[in-house]
């Protein structure tokens, strides 16, 4: 730290003229003197504290540079804790370094030991190259073989197409075929076999007429167009289908010039339709407009032609078996009757104005000859039921009426013995049943009860309260339709009772 200068004591000449100047005895060159000593304090004086300003000056200065030497010091530390540091981690590259010069040693080693092989398999690269190179000749020729390969493979493919296009056409033909065909077994009792057979070979052939002759030849069981063909065509159609039933082999003609002159007819085949080598009849079609018949046609009609032979005698024996059926229900039903003489003719008026109700309200064929057989003998069990009670000309009792309602079971129970019957067991049993469920023998109620069970119980009431009973005379038809109406809903199902009062207001006589 500097120090000031120092201000020395007044001397004695100083306090003499001092002392002087007081009194007034000073001589003239001591005011001088004076003077200039006076000067010459008051410069002193400046001059003491302009160092005064500059000791506080370099006070505030060296406090600074103090400062700043401090602030410079933790600098320093601060540098040389990380110039440690930097010698750590050099030293630690160092020792990286180090290894990884050892690793890139080895690497450079394996390296040179990998030429080598590469070198190694250059050479037998070139050596196989010049092998590649001697059967690109031989691959060459290959690929033109490859080629021509290949233009048969598109020409097969084409083929191939085609073929693919033939069997699509023929699965499709063989499809609608045995469609075709199984509508000639949908209904066995058709009235219109033939017709349906007709139908079925057009279909498949693409014929515009054709016709079903009997074998004999005189008589036309179907025809499909004719009324469209001069009567030289027709003739000329009965001419082929004697033909074909004398040879029992198939006639096809597709030469337009041979058949009779005109346009209406230009082509025809006819197939006999014969049952375990029995004639059965003949099938023509005829005016194939897309072209000749051809093979397949003829397979087609021949197949057709045993189908047909099959049905028609299926068919016949359906009726036969029907006819013989039917009669054994009308035994049944006469042996019914002949028990109660009361009630004669009773089965066959509910059973012909029960199928009229079956055929109103839309039921299949199958299903209204069940109603039919059912309404027939929907009073069986009334065989089962004592004279005593059965034909007791007075009102029943009420335990005389359980056993009477008893018949219903008793007649299910024997057509249940009968395979042939056994479907119409259930409308025997349920005829008696009610609309509100509190009927016999099993309580059903609404549509729980069989629609063939609810037409024969309406029926049943309506012609029971319009014939004569012992203990009662008849009631008008009027009034037994009004009594239905009035328990429709409670008793019967209503919409069978609107069909029954239909009927009999359509047919009076019933």
């Amino acid at each position: 730290m500097m120090n000031a200068p120092s201000v020395s004591p007044q001397t004695p000449v100083q306090v003499a003229i001092a002392s002087n100047v007081l009194d007034g005895t000073a001589p003239d060159a001591l005011n001088t003197e004076t003077m200039q000593a006076t000067h010459a304090l008051d410069a002193l004086d400046a001059a003491r504290s302009a160092l005064l300003d500059w000791q506080q000056g370099a006070h505030s200065r060296l406090t600074e540079v103090q400062a700043a030497l401090a602030a410079a010091q933790s600098a320093l530390d601060v540098t040389r804790a990380e110039l440690v540091q930097v010698k750590r981690e050099r030293d630690q590259w160092r020792d990286e370094c180090t290894h990884h010069s050892d690793a890139v040693s080895q690497l450079t080693a394996k390296v040179v030991g990998q030429q080598n092989q590469i070198e190694a398999q250059n050479n037998q690269i070139q050596a196989q190259q010049g092998h590649i190179e001697s059967q690109h000749g031989e691959l060459q020729d290959k690929q033109a073989e490859i080629e021509a390969h290949k233009a048969q493979i598109e020409q097969h493919k084409a083929e191939i197409e085609q073929h693919k296009a033939q069997l699509a056409h023929q699965s499709d033909h063989n499809r609608r075929m045995h469609q075709e065909l199984l509508e000639l077994y949908r209904d066995l009792r058709a009235t219109d076999l033939p017709s349906l057979i007709l139908r079925v070979g057009m279909n498949l052939t693409g014929a515009e007429n054709s016709m079903f002759v009997n074998a004999a030849g005189d008589q036309t069981l179907a025809a499909v167009g004719l009324d469209d063909l001069p009567e030289t065509s027709k003739q000329a159609l009965y001419e082929y289908t004697r033909k074909a039933a004398q040879s029992e082999e198939p006639v096809v003609c597709n030469d337009e010039q041979s058949l009779p002159d005109g346009p209406k007819l230009i082509n025809l085949a006819a197939m006999p339709v014969a049952v375990q080598g029995n004639l059965r009849g003949v099938i023509i079609v005829a005016n194939k407009r897309s072209g000749p018949f051809t093979d397949q046609d003829t397979e087609v009609l021949l197949s057709i032609g045993k189908h047909a032979g099959m049905a028609m005698e299926n068919h016949r024996l359906h009726q036969a078996l029907n006819e013989a059926y039917s009669s054994t229900i009308a035994v049944l039903a006469d042996a019914i009757e002949a028990k109660d003489p009361y009630t004669r003719g009773h089965c066959e008026n509910v059973a012909s104005i029960a199928v009229k109700v079956a055929e109103r309200l839309g039921l299949q064929a199958e299903e209204i000859d069940q109603v039919r057989y059912a309404a027939l003998l929907h009073d069986i069990g009334k065989i089962g039921i004592p004279d005593g009670i059965l034909l007791k000309p007075s009102r029943l009792l009420p335990e005389e009426f359980q056993v009477i309602q008893r018949h219903s079971s008793i007649g299910s129970d024997l057509v249940s013995r009968v395979n042939s019957l056994v479907p119409i067991a259930p409308t025997i049993k349920h005829h008696h049943e009610r609309f509100d469920g509190t009927g016999y023998p099993d309580g059903l109620s609404g549509d729980a009860i069989l629609l063939a069970s609810r037409i024969v119980g309406v029926v049943d009431a309506f012609d029971a309260m319009t014939t004569p009973r012992p203990y009662r005379e008849p009631v008008a038809k009027e009034e037994a339709l009004a009594e239905l109406r009035r328990c429709a809903g409670a008793q019967f199902d209503p919409t069978v009772v609107e069909a029954v009062a239909a009927i009999v207001n359509e047919a009076p006589g019933l």
